[in-house]
């Protein structure tokens, strides 16, 4: 028998009062701003004069999407740190959590290709990903997401009217689908920002970044200083290339239609997406105006990195479960991960206070999932050595029992943590076994708003599933459609098929 921590959510979870709480931190881990300046991200408006406008009648939805984080990572499925916002959400009214979800892949970019489109990432030619971490490294990037224009979720809700005054369909974070140069073609690549694929505006990185200080290496000008960027590069400087990883968004008037930020980040990436995200829809309040957004977090993928007081803050019990008794103390690198992992949790917490203060939780739709399994390989058998599966010597992250990790067409490199959220729709609080992918999200939505798909595309494939039928209970066998199958498959590049699963 192998010792595990019993997950906190179970069939037997009882619902908890609506109201969000607090986001709850640690005295001594809670991110810090830049001392010279507090850059935001996403678009910004000019407060409405007169009274606040009433809430809107239409819903609104965002997807939260982690990265690499594993299916038994959080607390409320056994993992090592503590995640008390992300806990106490799945608890409440209104939240359904998923014990067989699954990322569309099992790497990012097919994953992230899978949220927008509801179809299987080899349909809209993505099969693996790419290393470009800035645009001005690659501005030659060619890789080709839904070269035919294939209908997305923000399509779906750009259709709408009420979604098309400002910005109403908004992207943040990390992108990992294509070059965000408007003439990207007069350098030998092709075209493919969120603005192509039916966002209205982003702020985003073109890849994969640190999770603390992301943008430290890139070039702002003599007036400041590499001192004052304040890298925060991680223990021992791991993992961390002298490269700069920038955030871009949408500027028509700009050389290439977009524009860099020109100030460094703070030093949690989440804690400012989180922050970036409020700003957006205080906004959107401020004009009484429903929107979908994806925010697309960097916690924890490599390089992962926790704030030295965050990881004396793991060891010292206040954020992590204490290690199993008679087994090795945590590695600087799990100590690393947990601290990055409790970064996300509060982020997410501030996220879900927004909601709340704005008054726009309940009619909100919110979706969370991560891209895959944990980082870390454990052979062709995908069966990881040692006698902790929570703690696997491959690398921090943990897929609970689960066969696989990252890359991995096994179960564990592609079952991963779901939420999903909805009061207005869903009463008491559910936990639901039934079989869901990150491509019913675009089905979901439709479904909602009553939007069909493009009369030129209605015969095209769609291989995700509208989830309403399931979130009061329901089972996919009871249903028109019936029981649930998916196929996955992962390959390193068009020609190298490296795994096939079926689920």
């Amino acid at each position: 028998t192998v010792p595990t921590r019993t997950p906190t959510v179970g069939p037997t979870a009882q619902p908890t009062p609506s109201p969000t709480p607090k986001p709850t931190t640690t005295p001594t881990s809670q991110p810090t701003q830049h001392p010279s300046s507090q850059p935001t991200l996403g678009p910004s408006s000019a407060p409405t004069q007169g009274p606040t406008p009433s809430l809107p009648e239409k819903p609104s939805f965002l997807f939260m999407l982690v990265d690499d984080v594993g299916w038994a990572d959080f607390s409320y499925n056994g993992g090592n740190a503590k995640t008390p916002n992300i806990d106490e959400w799945a608890r409440r009214s209104g939240s359904r959590v998923f014990h067989d979800f699954h990322s569309g892949g099992s790497v990012c970019s097919p994953t992230r290709a899978s949220v927008l489109t509801g179809r299987n990432h080899f349909r809209d030619c993505v099969s693996s990903t790419y290393a470009c971490r800035d645009n001005l490294e690659c501005r030659d990037l060619d890789y080709e997401f839904a070269p035919q224009g294939t209908f997305t979720v923000a399509d779906a809700v750009g259709s709408v009217a009420e979604y098309n005054m400002g910005c109403g369909v908004f992207f943040s974070g990390k992108w990992h689908l294509g070059n965000f140069y408007e003439d990207a073609a007069s350098f030998g690549g092709i075209t493919s920002s969120p603005t192509t694929h039916g966002f209205q505006c982003f702020a985003a990185t073109i890849g994969n970044a640190a999770t603390r200080t992301p943008n430290c290496h890139c070039e702002f000008g003599a007036e400041i200083s590499p001192q004052e960027q304040q890298c925060d590069i991680g223990y021992e400087n791991r993992e961390r290339d002298q490269v700069c990883a920038n955030y871009w968004y949408d500027d028509p008037m700009a050389e290439h239609g977009v524009t860099n930020m020109t100030q460094p980040t703070p030093p949690s990436d989440a804690h400012f997406m989180a922050k970036s995200f409020a700003t957006y829809l205080s906004d959107r309040r401020e004009a009484g105006l429903p929107f979908l957004a994806q925010v697309s977090f960097r916690n924890c993928h490599k390089p992962f990195l926790g704030s030295a007081p965050g990881r004396e803050d793991c060891a010292n019990g206040l954020t992590c479960h204490p290690a199993i008794p008679r087994r090795r103390p945590y590695t600087m690198e799990e100590l690393d991960y947990y601290a990055c992992l409790v970064e996300l949790d509060a982020a997410v917490g501030e996220i879900l206070q927004a909601l709340d203060e704005t008054g726009y939780y309940n009619n909100t739709m919110v979706w969370f999932a991560s891209d895959n399994g944990p980082e870390g390989g454990c052979g062709q058998d995908g069966i990881c050595d040692g006698d902790d599966p929570n703690r696997p010597p491959s690398a921090p992250g943990t897929a609970g029992q689960l066969r696989g990790r990252k890359r991995d067409v096994y179960e564990g490199g592609h079952r991963v943590p779901g939420i999903i959220s909805f009061p207005d729709l869903l009463q008491g609080n559910q936990v639901i076994w039934e079989l869901a992918v990150t491509h019913d999200f675009l089905p979901t939505v439709m479904d909602i708003l009553k939007v069909p798909r493009p009369l030129q595309q209605q015969s095209w494939a769609l291989d995700g599933r509208s989830l309403l039928p399931i979130l009061d209970g329901g089972l996919w066998a009871d249903t028109e459609e019936g029981q649930r199958e998916v196929g996955f498959g992962f390959a390193k590049s068009n020609s190298d098929m490296t795994g096939w699963g079926f689920r």
